[in-house]
């Protein structure tokens, strides 16, 4: 149990997840140091996949804590600092590729403006090798005093050291089988190396210059000046040195912190009763002081932070999550900070606090000085601020409207075209034609001084999608056209049938308008003409104030020979989805057009299209007053609201089972890696050991990783395709409770709540997003009593997807729609009582999970 709680003093939510398994590669993205445009505080360098990223956290609101984002050309190994360039005083830094390096000055540029200073990472020097690269480590090898040279280990474990852009020399080691941790020690000009044998060898600068690649071709042995045998993995090197003579090596093994003077005596080693996953050492004083005292930070599994002197233990504290590296900072406002990067990619720091900080959001109050008439000057010059805000208001607003008056914006649909063709071989070699359909965009401004640029954004629900999602003009001259390419993309039900196109305006005095249209796509695009016979299927009845139009003239992206073909008629048509290849059939009687399909998420799409064709029709028609409304009874909607809850329920099903698949995978690959470590010490003794047993469970293991995989992708598909369904559902019943009597305004809570949009391929947790605003929906919105309230409250110790959890968010959401249902319906009947021998049918909603 853990003494106190990290205090959180900055926090930085906008990496992805990374990631765990590979802690060495991991803990080398995170760097802190010191530069000479910003020496009031250190940096925080971040590399996760492409981007590079520079923090310099504040507690000023009005300061950005990102000083700069980029997005490199490789993926990113390693990141360090150093002084790499002859001549120049400045710390640079160099970010390692697997095929390059490249080293980049970090600088700050004044602005011309008030609008404050632009930070520059201007590329130095960039060097290629042939050999992929695993680490590297720099300093002054050969005690060079003017600058710092690089040492990059590849994957085969050879070292080749760099100057600036120059080779100098490559070392190889023929008992290298993976590469480990390599780190150097100035005060004696060496190397430490740790080998897959679990062996830690120090070679000096010159020994291995001597024991080059040319030395080992003539058969020569390297051999080390000590060794240490660490019996287990060594994941992590660090070298601080703490007196004017001696340095300290610190090692971090898989149970065991081991700490040695650099002429190989060992001062102690700690045995850990968990399983470490990064450390960090930093001295308490200046090295050549006799009082400097060397700390240890040891970061667990269980998110836990140990710091020891010596072999006794200072503090214990719980981490806000699990780091897989940690590293001391100075901040400005924060002299002694711990940055951590955890595994899902959140970058924070903190500080050392005895009392358990139960809102960790919160920054802390400094116990700063305060000048009553420097906090009055400050208000005062805010108010006059925001009165100069004020003022010119109305002429922002009159800028932005001018803007606006002189863009006209029109966005239509063309005809879609096949472009592929692809054969199902599951099928019966059934044919699936994929189609393209153009979206077409004019912009035309008559003053283009007006415009800086505009941004084009084209945003489809899944299964259909954008070819070019984002459009960017610089300059808009005249009139500009704009088309981008809609398709379908796999085999779910259509959720929405409609391509919105966000236009980002940025006028000439900087300011941002977003300008939004939306186009009904073709139904030919989605649908085909079939003549599928159903049986007892649903039925969805619109009644309408006009009498029924000929379906030809609403259908008009298919011509009247292809609508009247495979026996339907101006009455009726059947459409089948060129995805699932489900039927929906269209009658029209009089004033009253039916929806036929085997299940309801057919009908959404259908419903919508022609609702919407119905509308336009009759407004080219000259008819003003047209109107339709859904004849919804209590049993219809009790079947689409047990649909709804079962499509969420089939979500969160397919979720947990993602989640598990997950959890083995990684239980597995720790195995393999267990595995392949202890072959790789079988295969490195001498005489080697019995490596049968430990081949065949490793043959096992991959193969059980590859399945799972497997399964995992699978079942992300599954996950996507329950999505779908839950959005089809969730939009069909906003569209129904639409064309009711209901406020708008609560419909839109409602819209809101469900916020469907949410749900992305790669984005999935839907559950979450809507449980805390489906509470303040009952609570809020429709007054739940106290009883309510404590007998629907979730049970906060676990999570939305657990049993009683998904149990009763499932009630809520009926709980929701009922409520709904009734406010809509509830002077309308919904049952014909003239019968007496009528057989009512009561289907009970059953909870299951």
């Amino acid at each position: 149990m853990s003494l106190f709680k990290i205090k959180q003093w900055w926090s930085n939510n906008n990496l992805q997840e990374i990631n765990a398994s590979v802690g060495i590669q991991n803990s080398s993205c995170l760097k802190v140091d010191k530069f000479n445009s910003h020496t009031d505080s250190d940096c925080i360098l971040v590399g996760e996949e492409y981007f590079l990223r520079i923090f310099k956290p504040s507690l000023d609101e009005g300061v950005s804590n990102t000083l700069l984002e980029t997005q490199l050309s490789d993926v990113i190994l390693q990141i360090d600092t150093g002084k790499f360039i002859t001549g120049s005083d400045d710390r640079h830094i160099i970010v390692l590729h697997p095929l390059n390096y490249t080293i980049y000055h970090f600088d700050k540029k004044e602005g011309h403006t008030n609008a404050g200073e632009q930070n520059i990472l201007k590329p130095m020097i960039k060097h290629t090798f042939t050999r992929k690269a695993f680490s590297l480590t720099c300093g002054p090898f050969g005690n060079v005093k003017t600058r710092d040279l690089i040492c990059v280990q590849g994957l085969d474990g050879s070292l080749s050291f760099f100057d600036q852009d120059s080779f100098l020399f490559m070392c190889i080691f023929e008992d290298v089988i993976i590469p480990g941790p390599v780190c150097y020690i100035p005060s004696c000009d060496s190397f430490i190396i740790g080998k897959s044998t679990w062996i830690l060898e120090i070679y000096s600068y010159q020994q291995l210059r001597e024991f080059s690649e040319m030395s080992l071709r003539q058969n020569k042995k390297n051999m080390p000046q000590w060794v240490y045998n660490a019996g287990e993995e060594v994941t992590s090197l660090q070298v601080i040195q703490t007196s004017s003579n001696f340095s300290t090596i610190v090692a971090l093994g898989e149970r065991h912190l081991y700490c040695f003077q650099d002429n190989g005596l060992m001062k102690y080693m700690i045995k850990f009763d968990f399983m470490p996953i990064c450390f960090s050492a930093y001295l308490i004083g200046w090295f050549y002081e006799p009082g400097a005292r060397l700390l240890v930070m040891v970061a667990s599994e269980d998110s836990k932070l140990y710091i020891y002197e010596g072999t006794m233990l200072l503090w214990c504290c719980d981490l806000l999550d699990t780091a897989i590296s940690i590293s001391r900072c100075f901040l400005k406002s924060l002299p002694g900070g711990l940055v951590s990067l955890s595994d899902k990619g959140i970058v924070t720091v903190g500080y050392l606090g005895t009392e358990p900080d139960l809102n960790a959001n919160v920054a802390p109050a400094m116990n700063d000085a305060v000048d009553p008439e420097q906090v009055q000057a400050e208000l005062e010059t805010v108010e006059e601020d925001l009165q100069a805000i004020l003022e010119s208001k109305g002429d922002a607003d009159n800028s932005s409207l001018g803007v606006l008056q002189t863009i006209t914006i029109k966005a239509d649909v063309g005809k879609p075209v096949q472009n592929l063709f692809q054969q199902y071989s599951d099928d019966n070699d059934a044919a699936l034609h994929l189609l393209m359909c153009p979206v077409v965009v004019m912009i035309s401004c008559e003053d283009p001084q007006l415009v800086q640029n505009i941004q084009i954004t084209f945003v489809c629900t899944p299964p259909i999608t954008c070819s070019e999602s984002t459009i960017c003009l610089d300059n808009v001259n005249g009139t500009e056209i704009i088309e981008s390419q809609v398709f379908l993309t796999n085999d779910t039900e259509i959720s929405d049938t409609t391509a919105e196109i966000i236009f980002t305006i940025t006028d000439h005095i900087g300011k941002i308008l977003v300008v939004s249209r939306s186009v009904e796509l073709p139904i030919s695009l989605y649908c085909l003409p079939n003549d599928t016979e159903m049986e007892n299927p649903l039925k969805l009845n619109i009644l309408t104030n006009q009498p029924c139009a000929e379906f030809s003239k609403i259908f008009t992206d298919f011509s009247e020979d292809e609508l009247n073909s495979l026996g339907n008629s101006d009455s009726r048509v059947v459409f089948m989805y060129r995805t699932t290849k489900k039927s929906v059939m269209l009658r029209a009687t009089d004033s009253l057009y039916t929806l036929e399909a085997e299940d309801f998420p057919e009908m959404a799409a259908i419903l919508i299209h022609l609702t919407y064709k119905l509308t336009d029709h009759f407004v080219r028609m000259g008819v003003k007053d047209f109107t339709f409304s859904l004849k919804m009874t209590k049993e219809l909607f009790k079947q689409i609201t047990f649909k709804f809850l079962k499509s969420v329920e089939t979500h969160a099903k397919d979720r947990m089972k993602l989640k598990s698949l997950e959890e083995e995978l990684n239980v597995l690959q720790k195995q393999f890696t267990v595995v392949q470590k202890r072959l790789l010490v079988q295969y490195g003794s001498l005489p080697p050991g019995d490596c049968d047993p430990l081949e065949f469970l490793m043959r096992d293991t991959h193969r059980r990783l590859i399945k799972s995989a497997h399964e995992i992708i699978e079942n992300k598909d599954n996950v996507c395709r329950a999505g779908c369904s839950l959005t089809t559902m969730g939009n069909l019943i906003i569209y129904i409770f639409k064309q009711t009597p209901i406020e708008k305004f609560k419909i839109k809570l409602i819209e809101e709540m469900l916020c469907l949009s949410s749900l992305h391929e790669n984005h999935q947790e839907w559950e979450e997003a809507v449980t805390q605003s489906l509470s303040y929906i009952l609570n809020k919105v429709f007054n739940n009593t106290e009883k309510d309230k404590e007998k629907l409250a979730p049970v906060t110790e676990q999570g939305i997807l657990s049993h009683i959890n998904l149990k009763r968010f499932l009630k809520q959401l009926r709980i929701v729609l009922e409520k709904l249902y009734a406010e809509a319906y509830e002077d309308i009947e919904s049952d014909d009582k003239g019968g007496e021998n009528k057989i009512v049918r009561i289907e009970e909603f059953v909870e299951v999970l």
